[in-house]
């Protein structure tokens, strides 16, 4: 066989592969979201999953701009204004941060190592809305250092997320 031949057919495969790639590729696209189920009246039928999650609000979209807001001019902002400054408190603050950033990461601790392995500022919007409601609540209360570790550390506990180990 010579080589345009040989380059003829190539390119002859290669067209007949695509075809058959794409109409693979279309057929999909057509059913994208369904899938079969058995309805609620025992028949088997089409439901589709995408629009059932958006509209039960199972799938929260993200909003990285909500979050910075939360984070940054929330959370962040009103512990810097009311935890105790100072070296003397500086082991209290930590406590109190180690347990809303194990909140926002979801029961995520610091390891033996010293690492987490998540970053609590990339946390749920909704958790963080919780954070700065607990935290605001906290505010207008007047409450001490202790009452926010408490609340803090009972929250993470009720949520199965443990304790801290004092190291």
């Amino acid at each position: 066989m010579s080589m345009d031949k040989k380059k003829e057919a190539r390119v002859k495969g290669s067209s007949e592969n695509d075809d058959l790639r794409n109409e693979i590729l279309s057929k999909a696209d057509q059913i994208k979201g369904e899938q079969l189920a058995i309805l609620p009246t025992g028949d088997f039928g089409v439901r589709n999953e995408m629009e059932e999650l958006l509209s039960a609000g199972k799938m929260a979209v993200d909003d990285p701009e909500k979050r910075y807001e939360i984070y940054y001019k929330g959370i962040e902002r009103m512990l810097r204004k009311h935890l105790p400054k100072g070296k003397a408190f500086a082991k209290a603050r930590e406590y109190v941060r180690e347990e809303k950033k194990v909140f926002l990461t979801r029961g995520k601790r610091i390891d033996k190592n010293g690492l987490r392995h998540q970053d609590s500022r990339m946390g749920y919007v909704d958790d963080g809305e919780q954070m700065l409601k607990i935290i605001a609540t906290w505010v207008m209360s007047n409450g001490g250092m202790v009452e926010l570790y408490n609340t803090l550390r009972d929250l993470n506990i009720k949520r199965g997320y443990g304790t801290r180990e004092i190291y």
